[in-house]
């Protein structure tokens, strides 16, 4: 499974980018960051977005890559999520106020968005990806999912503060193949983490505890840009190399 790291931080500054994540090039996990990044071609090659929940670092370029669909016959996307995301989605972001409602916007015979329902704990299969997904700890409804290619899983947390499903269920995958798990603030941030639904470096060390597989690689996404150092020098300090820190720009395939 080829992941692309189009995004992975928690804010957005000139060398950070919102959340974003380009699977086998044609799904996109995150809309975070999608068309400042990719050129045109290789917006127009995707065909499903999923979002893990409703918050604008998840959702922000999703409008763009709509509308750099338009006049593009037969070009689509499905946007894949649980069914409070896809309200909200068209409830606050394309509801022809903020921006235009792209469900009934066509490129030809087919609608520039269509939205599919996402139900927690059942397997979709999307393009190559099996995709499942599982309730996770946060200030609104939000999911963690495991993507599975072949012989290989992919543990993908979303946005979580400490929480328990997806570690039982990583527990028993023996195929699990790499973790992608939240960390937004330094432990010195620890009230602030846990008030909005986040996680520290401590935080983190307590959950990989709990699904217990050393083996699998670790990969930390998320971090509040303002505290990127202090984050890094934190998780060095509790974990040394068994964690790596994703970089925009980083190709990860397993």
């Amino acid at each position: 499974m080829k992941i692309e790291v189009l995004g992975c931080h928690g804010s957005e500054t000139p060398a950070a980018k919102t959340v974003g994540f380009l699977v086998e090039d044609r799904i996109l996990l995150e809309a975070g960051t999608v068309s400042s990044v990719l050129t045109l071609d290789r917006q127009l090659a995707i065909h499903s977005v999923i979002i893990s929940h409703l918050h604008l670092d998840h959702i922000k370029g999703l409008p763009f890559l709509a509308d750099n669909l338009i006049g593009e016959p037969g070009s689509a996307i499905t946007v894949y999520g649980i069914d409070e995301v896809l309200e909200g989605l068209k409830s606050h972001l394309f509801n022809d106020a903020i921006w235009p409602d792209f469900t009934r916007i066509a490129n030809g015979d087919v609608s520039v968005l269509r939205f599919a329902s996402l139900q927690k704990r059942a397997t979709t299969r999307i393009g190559e990806v099996e995709v499942t997904p599982y309730p996770v700890n946060h200030t609104i409804p939000s999911i963690g999912l495991f993507l599975r290619k072949g012989d290989c899983t992919v543990l993908y947390t979303g946005d979580t503060a400490p929480t328990e499903e997806i570690w039982k269920i990583g527990r028993q995958r023996p195929d699990l193949s790499a973790l992608l798990i939240e960390v937004s603030f330094p432990d010195s941030m620890e009230r602030i983490a846990k008030v909005s639904g986040h996680m520290t470096p401590t935080m983190v060390a307590r959950e990989l505890e709990k699904l217990d597989r050393p083996e699998v690689p670790v990969y930390v996404f998320h971090m509040k840009p303002k505290y990127e150092g202090a984050i890094i020098a934190e998780l060095q300090h509790l974990l040394g190399g068994a964690v790596t820190v994703l970089r925009e720009g980083d190709v990860l395939q397993f």
